[in-house]
């Protein structure tokens, strides 16, 4: 099975520090296939982040980065298989307009079992030449007594070949996705698999049916609205090459699952590989909220409606505009279990790996809000003040003076950087320098009113000094 190494992504990200250049940076993936003439075959596909390299001048007078690259494939101490070479970047003439990423892939004939896949990588331009060496555990296992499946390729692109080359398949170049996260700049999974033996064991000119679809990692629920099929003849070789449109996948983890069925609708294989999607453009849907499973995720223990709706209803300051609309249909729906779900799925779109941690860590700012500014007629949280303070956080600065006859009361608060907390989904890169908010007390029981910010999208008003007055100053929110 093909596997992605990283923290985040879970895809392998390989970095090298040389302490006279910058930060070497590569991602590797690899796939295994099975050929009937030649056997089974590992592939890796590397990409090299071209400004991460030192370029240099060139003969031709370009610009031009380069690697060195060393690959072994060894099984219980032996090396079965070797390459070691050096991998140039494009030429460029300028420098300043940026740095081209390049691709590498190679193809290793092994037979079934288990390998250790070494890779040591360096920049070849680097005063100081440090190779990082990592290891990657390999796994082959064919066989002609089943209908089986090759791993999934990830794709970036794929079209007919003219001429056979390193990145040709089945008559296609297959350009590969060296990862398996998907920004929202990408709106397309592009993958290619192969099928072996459905001639053998289901007799020639036989049907077959290929599904493919997104299920939710958590609970394996099938997603409808991502899903297609694909009737071909079983052949030796069966050849899957398409795409699915993820435009309006919510973020999230998923499984692309790829399924071999015979003319009778029953399951003969199937393979799974995991994707990470991220996409602040969209609001979950209420489909794909009904197929996330929180029965062993902490909002298991929220069974209360009451309890869940006070939790719901606090995250408003930090929460979009479209959230908040869903939020207000689960809370007039009542319906526990999708409450339970919305409140689950709003976290995990903050912090995948752990979303009970970030709920928490906000739970205790709630609590100091309620604390610093609420009263027993109103919670802090539905204040001005507890408002800003959760959606954008404590003030660098917190002042207030008297400037009125009659004593009423200013405060400030200025922000030295102002990230705002509700456009972090939407736009998480949101950033503002030198940010002040001014509530007004009107009625000295510490009922503040933010009156004025130069804050984007909050009231705007520079005479507030001379109408504090007025009553009709409202939280645009």
């Amino acid at each position: 099975m093909k596997k992605f190494f990283a923290l985040f992504c879970l895809t392998f990200i390989v970095t090298i520090n040389v302490s006279t250049s910058a930060n070497v940076t590569a991602y590797l993936t690899h796939a295994t296939f099975n050929s009937p003439l030649k056997g089974p075959f590992l592939e890796t596909y590397l990409t090299v982040m071209g400004h991460s390299l030192k370029f240099v001048k060139n003969s031709a007078g370009n610009y031009q980065g380069a690697v060195d690259i060393a690959i072994s494939i060894s099984q219980n101490g032996e090396i079965k298989s070797a390459q070691k070479y050096t991998l140039n970047s494009p030429e460029i003439a300028d420098t300043t307009k940026g740095f081209p990423n390049f691709i590498d892939q190679q193809r290793f004939t092994l037979t079934n079992g288990s390998y250790s896949m070494e890779l040591s990588i360096s920049d070849k331009n680097a005063t100081i030449k440090k190779p990082f060496i990592t290891t990657v555990p390999i796994t082959i296992n064919f066989t002609d007594e089943r209908i089986m499946i090759s791993d999934i390729q990830f794709l970036e692109s794929f079209t007919k070949s003219s001429v056979p080359n390193a990145l040709s398949k089945s008559g296609y170049d297959l350009l590969p996705y060296v990862s398996n996260y998907y920004p929202e700049n990408i709106n397309k999974i592009k993958l290619y698999a192969e099928i072996y033996n459905s001639k053998k064991i289901l007799g020639a000119e036989q049907k077959i049916i290929l599904s493919y679809f997104l299920e939710s990692f958590e609970s394996k629920t099938r997603l409808s609205d991502y899903s297609a099929f694909s009737k071909q003849t079983a052949n030796d070789v069966n050849i899957l090459l398409t795409e699915l449109n993820i435009e309006a996948l919510p973020s999230g983890n998923y499984n692309l699952v790829i399924e071999i069925r015979d003319k009778d609708n029953k399951l003969q294989e199937e393979k799974k590989s995991f994707i990470q999607r991220q996409n602040k453009k969209n609001s979950l849907s209420f489909n794909d909220l009904k197929s996330i499973d929180v029965s062993k995720t902490f909002v298991r223990e929220y069974k209360s409606i009451d309890t869940l709706t006070e939790y719901i209803r606090c995250l408003y300051p930090i929460s979009g505009s479209s959230e908040l609309q869903f939020a207000e249909n689960q809370l007039r729906g009542k319906n526990l279990e999708l409450m339970q779900q919305y409140f689950y799925n709003f976290w995990q779109s903050r912090d995948l790996d752990d979303p009970q941690i970030a709920w928490l860590e906000y739970y205790k700012e709630v609590m100091k809000a309620n604390k610093q500014f609420g009263s027993t007629n109103i919670k802090g949280y539905n204040t001005d003040r507890g408002r800003v303070y959760l959606q954008y956080g404590p003030p660098n600065i917190r002042g207030g003076y008297e400037n009125d006859p009659t004593g009423s009361l200013y405060e400030i608060w200025q922000y030295n950087t102002l990230v705002d907390k509700s456009k972090i989904i939407s736009n998480p890169n949101n950033k503002q320098s030198n940010r002040k908010f001014v509530f007004y007390n009107s009625d000295l029981i510490s009922r503040y009113k933010l009156i004025h910010s130069d804050a984007i999208g909050e009231i705007h008003n520079t005479r507030w000094d001379a109408n504090n007055q007025d009553d009709n100053y409202n939280n645009p929110r």
